[in-house]
């Protein structure tokens, strides 16, 4: 079955063959005529009809082909000048009958460029020549020949006529036939070759595919070719279930990271923040971030920059914002992650070798607990940041709110311990104080019965001594 839609550049493809062959048949063939119309000139010496008819209309060929080599107008001429060598050939034989055929075989000549159209020139230029040829010789004209009969009726000359048309349209007919069974053939052979060529192409596509390569772009994806759009939505899962795998082990990563650090650096509030900030920063990628932690209470409460990476320290070394204020307060109050692509030139400025340049994007996310908001992470960066990456610090935050309120409740722990140790400390020494004085009085008191002792034993010498002086 012949598609349709078939273009001039298809067309001259599929009969670039066919053409070139029927051009080297055709030039041998007027060759051949010229050199035929010269054997008759033999017997009537009708050599100037033959070189002088015989060369124009071989000019007027071949010169059409090299003046025109991009068109099909030298094939129609070429119909003509059969038709002008078959008159030549007829006059040339005084009328001989049998020269009339040579209009069958320029008809069939013409068969080889597999167009019906050219039999139209042909057979228009014989019904000419014969119209006037027949005219001009029935008319008494002795120089013109068109047969050797000596009279031919209507009749006979229409039927001469009629046959020459059948046979000259069957020979249209075939030409039409073959022309739309290489039209056939060349469409079948283009559909064989587009699909061999989508094998090949599915082939390593899938080869691609297997070897990791999921960006590979598919030759066959927007294409009828339904193997190649199966493999094409095989790629896109693959690329998504790819992606996901990427997000989850980012995040995973991630979490093990700050856990990591959270675990290290726990029992020192600054140098979490630092290092976590830092952390964070590093591993999203990013160009400078901060982390600001509620400090006050009251109408005094506040968010004062605890860490930063990146940022100018001199300008935000002792940065405070109000609850409220800013972004960072607004986040706060919100207690919602903000993603800023627009950024303000003054709102921050990225630090590099080049100079400072505004950031593209800015991501500022609560520090928050399922309780209570402990602080906010502000990032900053020259690049979007992907919703995984967003996730993260969601995630994060939730952990680091954890650590926080964890490392608050540790100092205030240790707080409360150092001062029950004063206690207790001030305590033993007050103790230690009071059981020397108890001692020193024990001591004192064992002293003072002593003496005691010593002077009622004098006292009762004293007696002694007085009663016997009484006596005596």
């Amino acid at each position: 079955m012949v598609i349709s839609i078939f273009s001039k550049e298809d067309k001259a493809h599929a009969f670039k063959d066919i053409v070139s062959k029927a051009d080297r048949f055709t030039s041998f063939a007027l060759v051949a005529y010229f050199v035929f119309g010269l054997g008759i000139a033999t017997f009537y010496g009708t050599y100037l009809v033959a070189v002088v008819v015989g060369l124009l209309c071989l000019m007027a060929y071949f010169g059409t082909k090299v003046l025109m080599p991009n068109t099909s107008l030298y094939q129609y001429v070429l119909g003509v000048v059969l038709a002008i060598f078959t008159a030549q050939f007829i006059y040339q034989m005084h009328g001989l009958f049998e020269m009339h055929f040579f209009v069958f075989v320029g008809s069939t000549l013409l068969i080889a460029y597999q167009n019906w159209r050219l039999q139209l020139p042909l057979i228009i230029a014989v019904v000419v020549h014969h119209a006037l040829f027949a005219y001009l010789q029935y008319a008494g004209n002795s120089q013109i020949f068109f047969t050797q009969l000596a009279y031919m009726d209507l009749l006979t000359f229409v039927i001469h006529g009629a046959l020459a048309a059948v046979i000259v349209a069957i020979c249209g007919w075939w030409s039409y036939q073959f022309e739309q069974r290489t039209i056939s053939e060349f469409q079948k052979s283009e559909s064989l070759q587009s699909q061999l060529s989508s094998v090949q192409n599915n082939i390593q596509f899938a080869e691609e595919i297997a070897k990791g390569n999921l960006d590979y772009e598919s030759k066959t994806a927007n294409t009828s070719d339904e193997l190649g759009q199966a493999l094409a939505k095989m790629q896109k899962s693959l690329l998504e279930s790819t992606k996901r795998e990427q997000e989850e082990r980012f995040i995973t990563l991630g979490i093990n990271r700050v856990s990591e650090i959270i675990r290290t650096h726990n029992g020192n509030m600054q140098v979490l923040c630092d290092e976590l900030i830092k952390g964070i920063v590093k591993y999203m990628n990013l160009n400078q971030g901060g982390i600001f932690l509620v400090e006050g209470e009251g109408d005094d409460m506040h968010l004062a920059l605890a860490a930063c990476y990146a940022f100018d320290r001199k300008k935000y070394l002792q940065k405070r914002i109000n609850i409220g204020e800013g972004l960072v307060g607004q986040c706060y109050l919100e207690r919602d992650a903000i993603y800023l692509k627009e950024v303000p030139n003054d709102y921050v400025a990225i630090r590099s070798g080049l100079g400072d340049a505004p950031p593209t994007t800015v991501l500022i996310v609560p520090i928050q607990t399922q309780d209570e908001i402990v602080g906010v992470i502000e990032l900053a960066s020259l690049k979007f940041v992907e919703q995984a990456k967003i996730e993260f610090v969601k995630k994060i935050c939730e952990s680091i709110a954890a650590s926080i309120v964890s490392s608050r409740v540790t100092v205030k722990v240790q707080n409360l311990l150092k001062e029950a140790q004063m206690q207790a400390e001030s305590m033993r020494s007050q103790e230690e104080e009071m059981r020397q004085n108890m001692e020193e009085l024990s001591a004192t008191q064992e002293e003072m019965v002593r003496k005691e002792r010593e002077y009622v034993a004098q006292i009762e010498e004293l007696k002694t001594q007085l009663k016997g002086e009484r006596r005596g």
